[in-house]
């Protein structure tokens, strides 16, 4: 689908900044707004409606939930999703994310004609 690249996110005490790879896809009546690298979902009614979940509700429970958390736990969390730290920036992670319109497909049970678009987006929290 897209070419492979790096996504990032850098673990502050109290803030998190990344970039990350986010794929959009309608299902039935709503739009599913979905980032593959930290397995997060959030939907709408419209784009925008979807984004907004993700930016204002999904994504600030996340931040929240990492920033709580103990750091080995959270790294370790991050580390089954696939990431990886910095050998020198110790809070810096990052992660290889190529994604493929069939594993989105499988993933979500869609139709194998579903429109499936990607955009980056950037976390800061």
């Amino acid at each position: 689908m897209s070419k492979d690249r790096k996504e990032f996110i850098k673990i502050g005490l109290k803030e998190i900044r990344g970039q990350v790879k986010a794929v959009f896809f309608n299902e039935g009546d709503f739009v599913i707004y979905y980032i593959p690298s930290l397995n997060l979902s959030a939907y709408g009614k419209t784009y925008s409606e979807a984004e907004d979940m993700m930016k204002n509700a999904v994504l600030r429970d996340f931040c929240h939930n990492l920033i709580s958390k103990p750091k080995a736990f959270v790294f370790s969390e991050l580390a089954k999703l696939g990431w990886t730290r910095d050998k020198i920036f110790r809070k810096d992670l990052s992660k290889s994310s190529f994604i493929d319109k069939e594993g989105i497909l499988r993933e979500f049970d869609l139709d194998k004609d579903t429109v499936i678009n990607e955009k980056e987006f950037a976390i800061t929290c």
